[in-house]
């Protein structure tokens, strides 16, 4: 009974994963090689049959002893192993938009261009009046805005 019980939780919580890249992708979210996963013909749709498929896939996943069952230490491993997996996503594809010319190496000048980018757009962001100049007000005004932001996201974590 206790493994069939920690079976379903861990079958939910796999499927909450599911629908949480979902809504992260649609808010344009950083999960769009989950959905690309979750579209298993990749025609940009995706139905119910194709997430109930990539549910039972994820938990065939985390099954490594194949009994039908995800034990504690098994989930744990999942977990681990996913966010290992998503952390290795993220950071090739922040490689790949510093290296500009796609030859696996980023020069000084890659690097300068993408950080004068970042920065060109956040100052921009917070110089309302585009004066270019950051006056307190403005500061104040983009600290506040900040703290909004990531009060409505949890403290500026996803969830």
């Amino acid at each position: 009974m206790k493994k069939l019980t920690i079976a379903a939780l861990i079958s939910l919580g796999l499927a909450g994963v599911t629908y949480t890249a979902m809504a992260d992708n649609h808010r344009g979210g950083p999960h769009g090689s989950m959905l690309e996963e979750v579209d298993a013909n990749q025609d940009g749709n995706i139905t119910k049959d194709e997430i109930t498929t990539h549910r039972a896939e994820r938990f065939l996943s985390a099954d490594t002893n194949g009994d039908n069952l995800v034990s504690m230490e098994e989930f744990e491993a999942f977990s681990i192993a996913e966010r290992e997996r998503k952390q290795a996503e993220r950071r090739a594809k922040r490689f790949a938009k510093l290296d500009a010319n796609g030859d696996g190496v980023v020069t000084a000048e890659e690097h300068e261009a993408a950080a004068s980018k970042r920065m060109d757009r956040r100052f921009d962001r917070i110089d309302t009046d585009g004066d270019g100049v950051i006056t307190e007000a403005e500061r104040e005004a983009a600290k506040a805005a900040m703290q909004e932001l990531r009060g409505k996201r949890g403290k500026g974590r996803r969830g």
